[in-house]
C-alpha cells in the first residue's frame, strides 16, 4: 500500500484529523509520543520513528552500550532500531514498515508495538538519568566534605 493511501486509511479508521502525508512525511501523537512517519520510496518502506530521550551528561557509554546489544538480530528491539538522531541528538527507535506487506490494521498493529517499546526504553534512560544524578550528588557531598578537611576547618 502506498504511503498516501495508507496515512488516509490510518487517518480515517482512528479519525485523526489533519493527518495526510502528502509530502512523504507524517506526524502523530500517540501516548504522549510524537511518532514521524517517513516514506522511502528507495527501499519502499515507510519509516517510524520515536525520540525516546536526550542522552545522559555523563552515562560513560552505559545506554549507548545497551543500545547495540539491544539491536543484535533486532531480537530485543521487536524488528526496531536503537540509534541516536544526528539532527537533535536524541535517541530514538526507528521500525521500518515494507509497504507490500503494510496494511492499515498490520500498520496501527505496528506502530502501538513500537510507542510500547518506546515507552520501555524510555524508563531504562530515564532510569540512568536517575542514577547518573544520585552518583553526581554523592560526589558533590564527598568533594565538599574533602574541602572541609584540607581548608583547616577539621582536623583529622
Amino acid at each position: 500500500m502506498e504511503f498516501k493511501e495508507l496515512i488516509a486509511g490510518f487517518a480515517a479508521k482512528y479519525g485523526i484529523q489533519g493527518l495526510d502525508g502528502a509530502d512523504g512525511v507524517a506526524e502523530l501523537y500517540v501516548e504522549g509520543f510524537r511518532v514521524e512517519l517517513l516514506d522511502d520510496p528507495q527501499t519502499q518502506s515507510i519509516f517510524a520513528c520515536v525520540e525516546i530521550g536526550l542522552p545522559p551528561p555523563d552515562a560513560n557509554g552505559a545506554f549507548g552500550e545497551m543500545m547495540l546489544k539491544a539491536n543484535f538480530l533486532l531480537r530485543a528491539t521487536e524488528g526496531a532500531t536503537l540509534c541516536q538522531n544526528p539532527e537533535t541528538n536524541a535517541y530514538a527507535v526507528v521500525r521500518p514498515f515494507p509497504q507490500a506487506l503494510t496494511d492499515v490494521e498490520s500498520f496501527a498493529a505496528g506502530l502501538e508495538s513500537l510507542v510500547n517499546h518506546a515507552e520501555n526504553w524510555r524508563k531504562v534512560l530515564a532510569g540512568l538519568r536517575e542514577a547518573e544524578s544520585a552518583q553526581s550528588a554523592a560526589q558533590e557531598v564527598d568533594d565538599s566534605h574533602h574541602d572541609m578537611l584540607s581548608s583547616g576547618y577539621f582536623h583529622v
